[in-house]
């Protein structure tokens, strides 16, 4: 842009309003618009699923996909689950199955299954690796597990991308001052302590004292 003669002007958010309807063209054509030009291929919003649609019951549809199948294997449950599943409020059910807690699903205590879903509502293409509470209301809608906001928020915290990308809001840090210089022996010590180190004759710790 060096090459141009130019102004900037910084026009405040409450004089930038709507443009002024003389300065629009009243006729444009769309039709040739972008003909035959495609930016975002087809095959970037393809899920990678090998997942069947079946009819369940109240006319409702759900996906009959891996995950799916893997809970119906794990028959273990929450304490909280089984007593919800025996008061029969109507909040809580079993259909198939698989347990649906206000329509949606229970996904049994099991670290890979609850691994494969957050993988899936998170790093997949079409979600575009969401924060912290997008992806919590994306996988609420569909599915439900007692520390579903706990292991969603270390889930975030263990990806590379998102604290890459992830946003500083802490104030700088102040300016580091010099210690003063101490007139005697022992009158300022300090003491640190490194730990934990790989084991090395059956110690994993070194203490720093300086004086």
């Amino acid at each position: 842009m060096q090459d141009y003669d130019f102004t900037l002007k910084h026009i405040p958010g409450k004089t930038n309003t709507k443009v002024d309807i003389l300065s629009r063209k009243d006729q444009v054509n769309t039709k040739e618009d972008n003909k035959d030009v495609q930016l975002l291929k087809n095959k970037l919003w393809q899920r990678k699923t090998t997942a069947e649609v079946v009819m369940m019951k109240g006319n409702k549809t759900r996906e009959e996909d891996k995950i799916l199948k893997e809970i119906r294997r794990n028959t273990t449950r929450e304490k909280e689950v089984v007593q919800a599943l025996e008061k029969r409020d109507g909040l809580i059910w079993e259909e198939d199955g698989v347990v649906y807690m206000e329509g949606r699903i229970y996904v049994p205590n099991n670290k890979k299954i609850k691994e494969e879903i957050l993988k899936k509502n998170h790093d997949s293409v079409d979600v575009g690796y969401l924060g912290q509470h997008r992806m919590l209301e994306l996988l609420k809608r569909t599915y439900w597990w007692p520390e579903l906001k706990e292991d969603v928020k270390r889930y975030g915290q263990r990806c590379f991308k998102c604290q890459q990308k992830k946003v500083q809001h802490q104030r700088k840090a102040g300016e580091l001052y010099l210690l003063e210089i101490p007139q005697g022996l022992w009158q300022e010590i300090s003491i640190d302590i490194i730990r934990p180190l790989p084991k090395s004759n059956g110690m994993d710790a070194i203490i720093v004292i300086v004086d």
